[in-house]
């Protein structure tokens, strides 16, 4: 029953949550825009997630930007093209003032999805990507959310007796204010350990299959992989001596100078102190929801999941 309802609403695609494809940060092609009342806000690369449980969201605006705005509450738009493919209406959580503007946590309360048609839309969610470990509305919300492709980073941290890398997608970074924005999960082992120290580097999955990713994400509640099973080379980063994965084209070192826990996920605030690029043009490693995956023109990368 299951492969005859795939081939007559989804001409039997695969059907997962995410797909994982590889892009230049130039390649992709999805937009965010922020709207409130007359104002239109292009907020690409100024947005991310931050909790999944509840589902909030970071926005960074300027200081012009936000003279001119009520943030209190807020719709944003996905797009690609012409094309609308998600909306989420959100509720402001807190104001963080930054040097050259204003980060805005939101927590997201209604949401839309647009891609294919209602009723594709509500076999997906209600029958193929039930589960009992989350929610029909939060499958909508997940499949907004990834209506834009995120980008997978690694995520690295040190100190004298201990060591862990480990992936994540929750994470944004402000060029504008030199901040980079993340959200770890709270039960991660790493993370009180990098709240005393303060310090973490991001790193890019330029060269890394995405299984090789996954087995470092399956340790970051447990202990770490120890360096000798590695399954790749490791050097130290220029300031904090931290281990950077020999597969990475970039990475960036940061100092964080905030933090709050939204829930499931603890937001840290990081200000970056060096950047280094090792190779020109690095690729990363994405997810993208299934719903924006068909009308897309990605490769898919097969993966564990």
């Amino acid at each position: 029953m299951n492969s005859l309802i795939k081939r007559i609403f989804f001409k039997d695609a695969e059907i997962k949550t995410f797909f994982i494809t590889r892009l230049l940060e130039t390649q992709v092609e999805e937009k965010v825009f922020l709207e409130k009342e007359k104002h239109r806000i292009n907020i690409t690369m100024h947005h991310g997630m931050i909790c999944l449980d509840p589902f909030c969201i970071s926005v960074w605006l300027s200081k012009n930007q936000i003279i001119a705005l009520d943030p209190q509450t807020a719709k944003i738009q996905f797009e690609k093209g012409n094309k609308l493919n998600a909306t989420i209406k959100v509720s402001l959580i807190e104001k963080i003032a930054t040097e050259h503007g204003i980060l805005l946590l939101y927590k997201i309360e209604k949401v839309k999805n647009h891609q294919l048609s209602a009723l594709q839309r509500i076999v997906l969610f209600a029958h193929f990507l039930r589960s009992k470990t989350n929610t029909y509305y939060s499958r909508k919300v997940i499949s907004a959310l990834y209506s834009y492709p995120r980008r997978i980073i690694i995520v690295s941290y040190k100190d004298e007796h201990y060591f862990n890398i480990f992936p994540m997608d929750i994470q944004s970074c402000i060029k504008e204010d030199d901040l980079y924005v993340l959200g770890l999960r709270t039960t991660n082992i790493t993370l009180n350990k990098i709240l005393e120290a303060r310090k973490v580097v991001v790193c890019d999955t330029d060269a890394v299959d995405i299984n090789t990713v996954y087995n470092l994400g399956k340790h970051s509640s447990t202990s770490p992989t120890p360096k000798e099973d590695l399954p790749f080379g490791i050097t130290e980063s220029e300031l904090f001596g931290f281990p950077v994965p020999d597969f990475t084209g970039s990475y960036k070192e940061i100092e964080i100078i905030r933090h709050k826990k939204m829930g499931y996920h603890m937001l840290l605030v990081g200000k970056v102190v060096n950047e280094k690029k090792i190779k020109q043009n690095a690729s990363s490693l994405y997810h993208i929801g299934f719903l924006q995956f068909q009308k897309g023109n990605y490769n898919s990368i097969d993966g564990l999941f």
